[in-house]
This record gives C-alpha cells, sequence and structure tokens, in this order.
C-alpha cells in the first residue's frame, strides 16, 4: 500500500473523532454547569490526529509546509475550545462570540483536512510540494468534468487566473525562503475564501487558477473581488519577522463551447495581463 493511500485513510479516522470530540465538547460546554471549567479536560483532543500527522511528516517530507498549516489549524481549534471552558462564567451561558469562534476553527479544520483527502485522493502525485495546492495533472479532466456539466445542464463555470504582483521584488529583496512563505500565505488565502466545491491550482511560479463552478462573469467577479480583498489584507511576515503585504492580479473567463480549455487559459492569462498593465490589484474580465 503506497504511503499517500495510508495517509489518505488516517485523515478519515481523524475527521469522525474530531466529530466525536465536538459532541463531547457540547455536553461539557452546554451541561456542565457550575463545574464547566473543572471539567475541561473531559473534552480534551483525541491523539488521533497527532499520530497521524506524525506519520505524515515521516511518510510525505516533501509535504511539510501542508501537514505543519494543517497542525497550526488544529492546535488553534482545540486550545480556542480549552479557553472557552475556562473562562465561560460557571452555570452562565456560553458567550455567542466565543462559542462561534470554536465552531468556525472546526469548521475550518475539517474542511482542510477534507480538502488535502481529496487531493491526495484524486492527484496525490500532482500535488504542489510547497502551497499544496493542484498543479496542472488532472487539469484537463476537472475541466472536461465541468464542460459536460454545461453542455448537459447549462450550469456555467468560470476560468480565473491569479498571480502575486510584484513577487520578483519579494524574492530579489527578502530572499526566496520569504517568496515561499508569501506563496504559501497566498495559497491559504485562496484556499480559505473560495467555496469549498471549487478547485484551486498553482500553475508555477507565482501563478495561480482557479475553477468556479456554477458562476457565470458576474458572480465570478464577486468571489474575485473578494479574494483579492483578502489577499491584500493578509498578514505575511518573513522569516524574521517583518511584516509584508502584497497584492494580486486575476483574470477570469466563463465557459464557451465553441472553445477548448488552452483556448479559455489564453483569454484568463490576457485579461490578467491586462490587469498588470493598468495598474495591477484588480481584477479584469476577458474580452
Amino acid at each position: 500500500m503506497e504511503a499517500s493511500t495510508r495517509i489518505v485513510q488516517g485523515l478519515g479516522k481523524v475527521v469522525d473523532d474530531h466529530i466525536a470530540w465536538l459532541s463531547q465538547w457540547h455536553q461539557v460546554a452546554f451541561y456542565g454547569g457550575v463545574d464547566r471549567a473543572a471539567k475541561a479536560d473531559d473534552a480534551k483532543m483525541p491523539n488521533s490526529f497527532l499520530q497521524w500527522h506524525d506519520r505524515a511528516t515521516f511518510a510525505l517530507p516533501n509535504q511539510g509546509p501542508i501537514l505543519n498549516r494543517l497542525a497550526e489549524l488544529h492546535e488553534q481549534l482545540h486550545t480556542a475550545a480549552k479557553l472557552v471552558l475556562l473562562r465561560a462564567p460557571d452555570g452562565e451561558a456560553l458567550p455567542i462570540q466565543d462559542y462561534e469562534r470554536v465552531l468556525s476553527r472546526f469548521d475550518e479544520f475539517v474542511t482542510s483536512v477534507r480538502r488535502l483527502e481529496r487531493a491526495f485522493s484524486e492527484a496525490a502525485a500532482g500535488l504542489d510540494p510547497l502551497t499544496g495546492l493542484r498543479t496542472r495533472t488532472g487539469l484537463q479532466e476537472d475541466f472536461n468534468r465541468e464542460m459536460n456539466r454545461y453542455m448537459n445542464a447549462k450550469t456555467p463555470f468560470t476560468l480565473a487566473m491569479v498571480d502575486i504582483d510584484h513577487f520578483k521584488n519579494v524574492n530579489d529583496t527578502y530572499g526566496h525562503d520569504t517568496g515561499d512563505r508569501v506563496l504559501v500565505g497566498v495559497a491559504n488565502t485562496l484556499l480559505r475564501h473560495i467555496r469549498t466545491y471549487d478547485d484551486a491550482y498553482r500553475l508555477g511560479g507565482e501563478e495561480f487558477l482557479l475553477i468556479l463552478k456554477g458562476l457565470d462573469n458576474d458572480g465570478a467577479e464577486k468571489v474575485l473581488e473578494r479574494l483579492r480583498a483578502a489577499i491584500q489584507r493578509a498578514e505575511l511576515k518573513a522569516p524574521d519577522g517583518t511584516p509584508l503585504h502584497v497584492t494580486a492580479s486575476f483574470g477570469h473567463v466563463m465557459v464557451d463551447e465553441k472553445k477548448t480549455m488552452d483556448e479559455l487559459l489564453q483569454l484568463s492569462d490576457q485579461a490578467l495581463y491586462k490587469a498588470k498593465r493598468e495598474g495591477r490589484n484588480r481584477i479584469i474580465k476577458a474580452a
């Protein structure tokens, strides 16, 4: 059995254990009464993730950035959950904002696990080792699937090229380690702000591709504006802690049954470089 197959199987147990853990946490949070803080350890984290992470780190050393990001999300989830129980007044209802924060962390962690599980299952050999995004491997198959859906049900989709602005300056000024951090940060921002059923790819260098499903040009514009703003406000850091801020340019094109994937990619690429010429940090629709 290949390492990636074993890793995928382990992820299923991680999700199941954390769903069970969330149920236990709810029991303590809402029915713990005056002993809620004392019972915080009753909802302690399951150990399946840490065991899985150790195995995955050993078996897939080139996936370090992906695994480390997942470990960060896992720690943030359980830290937030425990702090809520320790800080909440005994016998009183949990503050709604604290409760929602835990649920948000849980959703982010499980969504990330599911994305990684799908990526390994569908295209383990086509994962970008730095960002965890899929590469061109499998892109044609994904495109064909969406095109078939469009032909049969007229469900539109949009291809969007994304390119980090002035990325060469980041590498030249701060070094390639910092450049890698920026790539990972932008990739994570894209994953957090696209819908779970959309697809994201790293095409190479600082260029990414999105398949936004069920969206025409107007719908895609709204999603891409959310992504553009999220990248602009993302707080990235160099290895020495120096804060960094980057922007990105976007070019997008809606499916056209008369055009091939390569033709649509070329159109979105042309729109992207028009965005670059017009000042960067903007979104342009293909003509």
